[in-house]
């Protein structure tokens, strides 16, 4: 027989091994020849610790059955019937009450009477003083009900066993035993999720309180009034066939596209057809967890593949509802927030899949980003945060979708939509950011989630693009067509540049190619990594240790960022001056500019100074005694002239930006003077100097573009034309480097596998 899509042997064995249980005996004996053939071919039972034992005798009684199983027991063990069926949390609590007093057997039982569902038919207890006074089916005065789950302390099974021998051929004559001995524990167990199913109708009530059991208590009120009601009938049906919670993850989510497409489409009654789909979507949107809850298929991926398509089939749909808003309108807002609610989306999925992949190796930890509480005071964002969880309610959500674009209220519902889109994107934010600093740390930047420069940066783009000619942009991509590819080659020579550069540091113990997948997988991380463009450089040291000591990689690894902060800084010293003395600017930006320039001059001179001194040493030893990599650090200064190689090769790098900048000015159909490629390779790298926690500059960089080239006479949309060609080589390199890594990984895997075949 099979209760919600398992058979009750089936469903017995997977909840006690949810519950922790790792070993399993099953006594046989009426139909063995067909159990035990069944229960061996069930795919999910493979992997669990099964044996089979053979009891004779059965006939005699089910405890001639329970002492052949017992047989040979020294550890402490479950006894249940294959009959019963537990939700998990019960059996863990039954479990951790009988481990109180470990040296006693245990009875789990029931003590909500009222909610019993055959009494006649069930086994009554009689409890004194936490221990069974009389147990059976016809007693008339009782306290609690038998719930079929029983604990047995170490040294009990041979006990069992001689006493089935012995004549008593009942579990209740074995346990009458032991009540008459030193007693039988009787543990009254709240919101015990129990059932015996021994008919049909049995077998409804077992249903409908697994039923219960997959009504998850941080429901919205749409879900546990509306949704549950359809949805676990359905999960039921579906539990029937076999299906895989992930498919119907998949299906939700392409159902959800569907919807999209009719909300996109600007005519009303097509908004609610799309918003109708949407709410069917949300309907079925419980079945995965539903199915994977009640046949025992959850996953540290299914959980987080269902948080993932969730909340980007949110997003899209929308996304569709401001494109008919803008279609209908014409209003570029909605247009402009149609890019907004893209880019915070983009952030927050990232954020997810980039938290699920740094744990993906930990069994233990889980692949979803869960609200963290702070150590610091809590302020108004915070406590808004809080209370915005409380009501955004997927379910809750695309109900009240539904109710807006019945009424034509879809504009005010994307707006809407675009608020708690934010409010959500920062709570993740904040909790993935929870788990990678720490709050006790003084450095104030530590403490400020990234996600507020990256929204930032978004904003200044998208005002840039807003405020220029979009036809202007799009006509010059189209002409640069396949040359792109052209512009992301150019990259390969400041690579090499900076491969030369941690060569000379890490005084070429390591070999040019492994420094040169090292800095391009390195570098790929830093780009998709949000930590302020260094993400990536404990990977770096990591890779670099197998060659090289935890100390000598790190100090290079920290003498390379500071080369690179103080190359970035005088390129943009330089050529700003140069840019001050060849090209004219308004006084107002000429004062700022020369402040800055020599700020940056000054910054880096400091920073070579502090290159060439001890401090590389101390802060790389500071840190892997933080990290009890290292007991004690050395004090290793570089010396002068390795450092002005280094920097050389970085400064190198530096300049062959020009290159880049050239090939851009030539895809375009422009041919620029030396003085253009300075002016505009500044403002860059000023920008990029000012604005570093800025994700990758985001938008900031655009800024300083557009800046440079409006002081050269060309158009300011030209600037926006390339940042999207410099963006377009950033991610292409980062999904190069990215999969570099993969592939490599792979490979060794691969290598390592049929090594050890």
């Amino acid at each position: 027989m099979k209760v919600g899509g398992l058979r009750l042997l089936e469903r017995s064995v997977l909840t006690l091994n949810a519950a922790g249980v790792e070993n399993f005996r099953i006594v046989v004996g009426a139909y063995r020849d067909q159990v035990v053939p069944e229960m061996k071919k069930i795919p999910r039972l493979q992997g669990i610790n099964i044996e089979f034992v053979v009891s004779e005798d059965y006939e005699l009684g089910n405890g001639v059955s329970f002492g052949d199983g017992a047989a040979g027991f020294d550890e402490p063990f479950l006894l249940t019937m294959s009959d019963h069926i537990f939700s998990p949390e019960t059996v863990q609590d039954f479990v951790q009450q009988a481990n109180q007093e470990a040296h006693l057997p245990a009875l789990a039982c029931d003590g909500n009477l009222k909610g019993v569902f055959d009494m006649d038919d069930a086994t009554k207890v009689s409890s004194r003083d936490g221990f069974i006074h009389h147990i059976g089916k016809e007693i008339q005065q009782y306290d609690l009900v038998d719930t079929g789950l029983f604990y047995f302390p170490a040294g009990y099974g041979k006990t069992v066993s001689e006493k089935a021998k012995a004549g008593a051929h009942s579990v209740s004559n074995i346990i009458q035993h032991f009540i008459d001995g030193d007693g039988v524990r009787a543990l009254s167990l709240e919101n015990a999720m129990w059932q015996d199913v021994d008919d049909p109708s049995m077998k409804r009530e077992a249903e409908r309180r697994l039923t219960k059991m997959l009504i998850r208590p941080d429901d919205g009120w749409v879900s546990r009034h509306i949704n549950r009601f359809f949805s676990t009938r359905i999960s039921f049906m579906l539990a029937k066939y076999g299906v895989n919670p992930n498919l119907v993850t998949t299906v939700v989510f392409l159902l959800t596209l569907l919807g999209a497409y009719f909300a996109s489409s600007g005519v009303h009654q097509s908004i609610v057809i799309g918003a109708l789909i949407f709410q069917l979507a949300s309907i079925l949107d419980g079945c995965d967890g539903e199915l994977a809850r009640l046949t025992f298929r959850t996953s540290r991926f299914g959980s987080w593949y269902e948080r993932f398509s969730g909340d980007l089939r949110y997003v899209i749909f929308f996304e569709a509802l401001g494109i008919s808003a803008w279609k209908a309108t014409g209003s570029e807002a909605y247009l402009f927030a149609v890019f907004v609610l893209a880019a915070l989306a983009i952030y927050m999925l990232a954020q997810i899949s980039s938290f699920a992949w740094s744990r993906r190796n930990d069994a233990q930890a889980s692949l979803v980003p869960a609200p963290q509480k702070n150590n610091y005071q809590v302020g108004i964002l915070d406590s808004f945060f809080n209370l915005w969880r409380e009501i955004n309610k997927q379910d809750v959500i695309a109900f009240v979708t539904f109710l807006f674009c019945i009424v034509w209220l879809y504009q005010a519902m994307f707006w809407l939509a675009l608020l708690g889109t934010t409010a959500t994107a920062i709570m993740i934010s904040k909790s993935v950011h929870a788990t990678k600093v720490t709050k006790t740390g003084t450095n104030i930047l530590e403490k400020i989630d990234p996600i507020y420069f990256y929204m930032l940066g978004v904003i200044i783009l998208l005002v840039l693009i807003f405020n220029m000619e979009l036809s202007v942009v799009a006509e010059s991509l189209a002409t640069v067509g396949n040359k792109l590819f052209l512009v992301f080659s150019i990259a390969i020579l400041w690579i090499i540049a900076n491969t030369m550069c941690i060569r000379t540091l890490v005084r070429g113990k390591v070999s040019f190619p492994d420094l040169l997948y090292n800095q391009m997988t390195g570098d790929a991380y830093n780009t998709i990594i949000p930590l302020a463009g260094l993400g990536g450089e404990p990977y770096k040291i990591k890779h670099l240790t197998q060659w090289l000591d935890w100390h000598t990689a790190s100090q290079a690894i920290v003498v390379d960022r500071l080369i690179h902060a103080t190359s970035g800084a005088l390129f943009a010293a330089i050529c700003t001056f140069i840019t001050l003395i060849f090209v004219e600017i308004d006084s107002t930006y000429f004062s700022i500019l020369l402040t800055l320039a020599i700020i940056f001059a000054s910054a880096s001179i400091g920073m070579i100074w502090l290159s060439l001194s001890n401090a590389p040493s101390k802060i790389s030893g500071y840190i892997l005694k933080k990290l009890k990599i290292v007991e004690e650090y050395r004090n290793d200064p570089l010396p002068a002239s390795r450092f002005m190689l280094a920097f050389f090769y970085k400064f190198t790098g530096r300049t062959l930006y020009l290159v880049e900048l050239f090939v851009i000015f030539s895809v375009l159909g422009f041919s620029p003077g030396f003085i253009d490629l300075t002016a505009v390779a500044g403002m860059i790298s000023t920008s990029a100097s000012l604005f570093f926690i800025i994700p990758q500059g985001l938008g900031v960089n655009e800024l300083g573009i557009s800046g440079a080239l409006s002081f050269l006479g060309y158009a300011a949309s030209l600037g926006i034309t390339f940042g999207l060609i410099r963006r377009a080589r950033m991610i292409f390199w980062a999904l190069f480097g990215v999969g570099l890594h993969l592939a490599v990984s792979v490979v060794k895997k691969f290598s390592l596998s049929r090594v050890k075949g």
